[in-house]
């Protein structure tokens, strides 16, 4: 959408494939990221999160997942693992994981419940 968006003034690297850009493609500077973030939010039309909530709650999904956590550190960012080992990988016991699993449906399909 931004691509058709910025036209001829679109500028991303050759096999550069980046999910959020610069309204012209560049990568977003960490300090513009936030509104950003909050203008593609409001467009698609969805309730407003943090990034910081967003960026847990993907966290906290992974874990729940069960995805490996050098994965998970890879997809967070995180430089060190143990940042993401102790903030992330608690122990989520089957109850947890149905709920997860019942939340994924839900956002799959809002006409379930």
């Amino acid at each position: 959408m931004e691509r058709k968006a910025a036209g001829d003034d679109w500028r991303q690297k050759t096999g550069e494939d980046l999910i959020f850009t610069e309204r012209h493609g560049g990568e977003i500077e960490p300090r513009g990221f936030a509104p950003t973030f909050t203008a593609l939010v409001k467009r698609a039309g969805v309730r407003l999160v943090t990034v910081r909530l967003a960026r847990h709650a993907c966290g906290t999904l992974l874990a729940s997942l069960k995805v490996h956590p050098k994965v998970a550190q890879a997809i967070l960012r995180h430089s060190q693992i143990s940042m993401t080992m102790d903030v992330y990988t608690h122990v989520v016991d089957e109850d947890q994981r149905e709920a997860a699993g019942l939340l994924a449906d839900l956002l799959e399909n809002p006409l379930i419940g």
